[in-house]
């Protein structure tokens, strides 16, 4: 297979203390809001209001808000969960972890739950090849997430059979995908993913389907 064929997707959600941060359209002669970051969590919003006045004047009112954001504090280290039967799972969480040692970084643990939410991850990926469509849905709130998560995702059209040997081929399919995430290098969604020092922990879900390797990795702090 040519890795020029191979596809995969990534995305990083933080969550923050305080109000939201989602820009809202104005109404009844507003206009849409703008927001700048200016660092350090720190939101300039601005909005505009036009109004007409009885003399057929439009009056300009601009309004600007400068608020900031805390991180939530990230939760209490734990040990890592049993390794699964699968061991297809094992072998990923390896190769993470030893791309994370060539950097000088903490291994990232099993989790359990998180992988059960990889999973669900992968198996949706399988039937709408839409990426990160259940991450984007659910991941917030769910079972064994902390302050900050973010996800990678292999192919949405699935990878397919690199090996007759079945121990085998699953270890290709996941160094191929790996390898290609990682080669995108520094600012690379999938490498900033997987190099995020603020992560400790990680979910690995596989799905296989009609001879097509789903794979979704989850990283949480």
């Amino acid at each position: 297979m040519v890795l020029r064929s191979v596809f995969f997707s990534c995305v990083t959600m933080l969550l923050a203390c305080g109000p939201s941060d989602h820009a809202r359209s104005g109404h009844g002669g507003k206009s849409p809001s703008s927001k700048n970051a200016k660092g350090d969590g720190e939101v300039v919003e601005e909005k505009v209001t036009y109004e007409r006045m009885p003399d057929g004047s439009v009056k300009k009112t601009t309004t600007r808000t400068t608020r900031r954001t805390v991180e939530a504090p990230p939760p209490p280290a734990r040990p890592a969960d049993p390794w699964p039967s699968d061991k297809r799972a094992r072998y990923n969480v390896e190769r993470i972890n030893a791309y994370r040692a060539q950097k000088g970084l903490e291994p990232v643990l099993y989790d359990a739950k998180i992988s059960s939410f990889a999973r669900a991850g992968s198996e949706r990926l399988s039937r709408d090849h839409v990426p990160h469509a259940n991450f984007a849905a659910n991941a917030q709130g769910a079972p064994g997430f902390g302050s900050r998560s973010a996800e990678n995702q292999g192919d949405p059209n699935g990878v397919p059979v690199l090996d007759p040997d079945a121990t085998t081929n699953g270890k290709k399919q996941i160094d191929i995908m790996l390898k290609l995430m990682m080669d995108e290098g520094p600012g690379g969604g999938h490498y900033d993913n997987m190099m995020n020092p603020k992560f400790r922990r990680v979910g690995v879900g596989f799905v296989d389907v009609g001879g097509r390797f789903y794979m979704t990795n989850d990283f949480s702090d």
